[in-house]
């Protein structure tokens, strides 16, 4: 500030245009120097102070003309005002670039309905009608683009700045060159895709507002895709999973494109194939009866093609639209917690499921690349249940893949010997599955399947042998799945006496149940005395030697005696257990033999 004002802090002075009464001599004093001061950072808050106390009831012309043209905070406060006249408000406005447009608004007090329709009737001014979307416009946004990149809006501004956003491109006119309109019009496709994202994350609390626009037209499509494929994790959790629902309801159309194009392949002619599948088709959502209709026009695609439809559907969700809820990104702070997503990913599996039953091998064209297996693999981590038909069509699309080995890279390859180790086992019967089935499982499924079979024992020992065998794998631990037997203190020493039966397997197998069983809660003597030998003293640490030290103590008859046991760290004797071996060191009796093979 200048003059007088320089002797009194701007605080004091913004604080005395707050507080003091209407037509006060502190009012007047506080309305001089903001009227005669510098212009600046120190005069703005006063300004606003004055319109917001001292002249809240009353503002003369020349403090409503300042602020109007002031920062977006101050010239919202004299626009709103009482005594701010029609004509200031529509000045200022057309004076206003066509962010600040946006801005005004969004600093408008609630309940304050003048501005934000002068900005209404602005932004309309000069966008008459929605244009083409080009490459050029997502650089160079127009006046409703740019009003969008503003946050808060009112609902009026917001819902007219949506309604004049640039739509999808061009289509080609006549006489034009294709070649050049199909790249110009994939770059403003991209544009296009792009300012809608912006719009998306400009304003997370209005998604369900723009979802409003219908689901079968251009901007609903992108829309619905954007916040199932794009960001996810900023979708209300409700909102998410019913856009994700939704979406998988189209999945429809692609089975009765699929049902479709298998029967004009059997020889039906399109005039029999509408006259038995016209009523279903009529009966589909629109979004998703238009691929099925295009089937049973005379001008149709090839009924080969249609007759992938489901699984090429499925495929392509897994891989866009369904990707980031399928293999969430952790770095992203999720609205919908993970027990939501995971209710998503059964669905989308039992969806899969459904394509994989209708698949076939293609001669001579074997499946080969990435895109051909991510969505079985999706498949398999989420279903909560992997049967023997599913597992079976799971077996045959392998037999296939193996057949494009000359073109599979290693991300294929990668993704194939996954798909392989997670359909080993079709796990139903309890009574049927393996211990080496149960180790080739993720950890996921291996939990699911003990879900599924609540209190029985023997799928639990299973489970807890095959962590034996699955040394990769950490999840379940070993002790939650120990807790799930009806008698754990019992089951762990009875597990380790019989393990040259029921186990199997090498040394690596021997050693990892010994580090599993020592680290057991409530690993005791009994469990020790059954340990293999050779891999509970390679394995050492304080329960094996307070075993060893318990047995022999002072004996070094039995210490010598000890030093020369059968126990080696392969073949039949390294199933030989600790326990009777310490029993004849401290006997002098003979040495046991090793357990009959099974």
């Amino acid at each position: 500030m200048s003059g007088g004002a320089a002797a009194l802090p701007a605080a004091f002075l913004t604080g005395l245009a707050a507080t003091a009464p209407p037509g006060s001599a502190a009012a007047r004093f506080a309305a001089g120097r903001a009227r005669h001061g510098a212009p600046g950072a120190e005069r703005e808050p006063l300004l606003r102070a004055l319109l917001h106390g001292a002249c809240a009831g009353s503002a003369p012309d020349w403090l409503l003309t300042e602020a109007a043209s002031a920062a977006p905070a101050t010239a919202a406060a004299a626009l709103t005002h009482r005594d701010c006249p029609a004509s200031l408000r529509t000045a200022a406005l057309r004076a206003a670039a066509d962010a600040r447009l946006g801005e005004l608004a969004a600093e408008s007090a609630e309940g304050a309905d003048a501005v934000p329709a002068a900005v209404v009737a602005e932004l309309r001014r000069r966008a008459v009608e929605p244009a083409d979307m080009t490459r050029e416009l997502l650089d160079r946004p127009g006046p409703a683009q740019a009003v969008l990149g503003v946050p808060c809006l009112p609902d009026a501004v917001f819902d007219a700045a949506v309604e004049l956003l640039p739509g999808p491109p061009a289509p080609m006119r006549e006489g034009e060159d294709f070649e050049g309109w199909l790249r110009g019009h994939r770059a403003a496709l991209h544009a296009w895709q792009a300012m809608w994202l912006r719009v998306l994350v400009t304003h997370p609390d209005r998604h369900a507002r723009l979802l409003a626009i219908p689901a079968g037209t251009p901007a609903g499509s992108v829309i619905r895709d954007h916040l199932l494929g794009t960001l996810p994790w900023a979708v209300e959790p409700a909102l998410l999973d019913a856009v994700a629902r939704a979406d998988l309801e189209r999945f429809a159309g692609a089975v009765l494109t699929a049902e479709i194009s298998r029967a004009l392949l059997g020889g039906l002619t399109r005039d029999e194939a509408r006259a038995r599948f016209g009523e279903r088709v009529a009966a589909l959502p629109q979004e998703a009866a238009h691929l099925p209709r295009a089937y049973l026009d005379d001008r149709a695609s090839d009924p080969e093609h249609g007759a992938r439809a489901a699984v090429d559907w499925v495929a392509r969700a897994a891989g866009e639209r369904w990707r980031l809820l399928l293999d969430p990104p952790a770095d992203r702070p999720w609205r919908t917690p993970p027990e939501g997503r995971a209710a998503l990913g059964r669905l989308f599996a039992g969806t899969a499921a459904e394509a994989l039953a209708g698949w076939e091998p293609l001669p001579g064209r074997p499946v080969g690349r990435p895109a051909h297996l991510l969505w079985v693999h999706a498949m398999l981590r989420h279903l909560p249940a992997l049967t023997p038909d599913v597992a079976l069509r799971v077996r045959l699309l392998v037999r296939d893949a193996a057949r494009g080995r000359g073109r599979r890279d290693e991300r294929f390859a990668a993704l194939l010997a996954d798909v392989e180790r997670r359909s080993a086992a079709a796990l139903d019967d309890p009574g049927e599955v393996t211990v080496p089935q149960l180790a080739g499982i993720p950890g996921e499924t291996l939990a699911a399947f003990l879900d599924r079979h609540p209190g029985d024992d023997q799928a639990v020992e299973r489970a807890l042998l095959s962590c034996a065998l699955a040394q990769d794998r950490a999840d379940p631990p070993f002790a939650a799945v120990l807790a799930r037997h009806s008698d754990p203190a019992g089951a762990l020493p009875r597990l380790t006496h019989e393990l040259p039966r029921r186990l199997g397997g090498g040394a690596a197998a021997r050693d990892a149940w010994t580090r599993l069983a020592l680290a057991a809660e409530g690993c005791g003597p009994d469990t020790v005395a059954a340990l293999p030998a050779w891999a509970a003293l390679a394995h050492g640490g304080p329960a094996i030697a307070a075993a060893v030290l318990d047995a022999l103590g002072e004996d070094e008859s039995a210490w010598a005696r000890f030093a020369d046991h059968p126990a080696t760290a392969d073949g039949p004797a390294a199933w030989l257990p600790l326990g009777p071996l310490l029993a004849a060191a401290r006997e002098d009796t003979a040495w046991p033999g090793p357990p009959p093979p099974d």
